[in-house]
């Protein structure tokens, strides 16, 4: 079932027979109310909590409690692992990237997954590294259920997004998942601090996998912040700037941050979350699907290099 999308809310589309723990294939009644769902988000306000996706619980906390030992670790361990700038696989430390150049502080720090077999504190935390694997493996399966979701709700061949990801966490392509921590913020911290400063996200898709700590806020299309809580058995998935410009502005990536509480006691803990940034294939070449000039033809590797170099370059 899809709940009713009011303004200023996200809506909930249940995957039904979509989600990755259904073998069999799924008839066309449950595509098409799928598709029409994410196409109406997406189209909305850019943002979809999916429920029945089918990714195991136990997937996302094994990679939560792996980080949080890594994260735990004294600061110079966890710079062994910096991330790799042609990868973009490795830690990210505190105000390493900054969203946001109002604020001073972007209070928070990851650590990039391009793949398994990347480099991983094998020492320090060895069940980093498989519950990674597991977790990609599940995030790729959902991703191509939602590529052909999305095809269909744009009356495309079935395996047109699909076949636009056909690298996903290998080489030739840049998605990557990263598990944030937001660390507890004192009180000398809160003036010109954030925990991630308003942004869109870069490429396809994102899928977030977060606490009930709060904090997540959506630009709603009433020019409202409107806040993102979590929703128990869900996965929040919202669309980035590159298929916004490849949809010629049909779907919307939407601002969105991650506030400092207001309330000191949710202030004194950390937000933890699991975020995985899908993108398509490095060398495809991105033209507007409805055949206009809108913009020139780009590859998808240079606008994500593009990117994150304006990222890293206000820190």
């Amino acid at each position: 079932m899809s709940r009713k999308q009011e303004n200023g809310t996200i809506p909930v589309v249940d995957l039904g027979q979509l989600g990755i723990d259904n073998e069999e294939e799924p008839c066309e009644n449950e595509w098409r109310r799928v598709a029409e769902g994410i196409r109406s988000a997406f189209e909305n306000i850019g943002f979809v909590y999916l429920s029945g996706h089918g990714i195991a619980n136990e997937h996302v906390n094994r990679l939560v409690k792996a980080s949080a030992k890594f994260f735990d670790l004294p600061q110079e361990k966890k710079e062994k692992y910096l991330r790799n700038k042609e990868s973009y696989h490795g830690y990210v430390a505190v105000n390493s990237e900054k969203l946001d150049p109002s604020f001073q502080n972007e209070v928070r720090e990851s650590y990039n997954i391009k793949n398994a077999d990347g480099s991983f504190p094998d020492d320090e935390v060895p069940e980093f590294r498989e519950a990674s694997r597991d977790f990609l493996d599940s995030c790729n399966k959902l991703a191509h259920r939602i590529f052909s979701a999305m095809s269909l709700g744009l009356d495309l061949r079935r395996n047109f997004f699909s076949d636009a990801h056909r690298f996903l966490c290998r080489e030739g392509n840049s998605s990557v998942a990263r598990v944030l921590f937001y660390p507890p913020v004192p009180e000398d911290k809160l003036i010109n601090s954030t925990r991630c400063g308003e942004h869109t996200d870069y490429g396809t898709l994102t899928l977030l996998f977060q606490d009930e700590i709060g904090g997540l806020q959506v630009y709603d299309r009433s020019g409202n912040w409107i806040n993102a809580d979590f929703i128990p058995g869900t996965v929040l998935v919202n669309i980035g700037d590159l298929l916004q410009l490849w949809t010629s502005g049909r779907f919307k990536a939407t601002k969105h941050r991650v506030i400092i509480p207001e309330d000191e006691e949710r202030r004194r803990k950390c937000r933890r979350s699991v975020v995985y940034f899908v993108h398509p294939d490095d060398s495809l070449l991105i033209e507007p699907l409805d055949g206009s000039k809108n913009f020139e033809p780009f590859t998808s590797r240079r606008y994500v290099e593009d990117r994150v170099a304006e990222t890293y370059k206000m820190s």
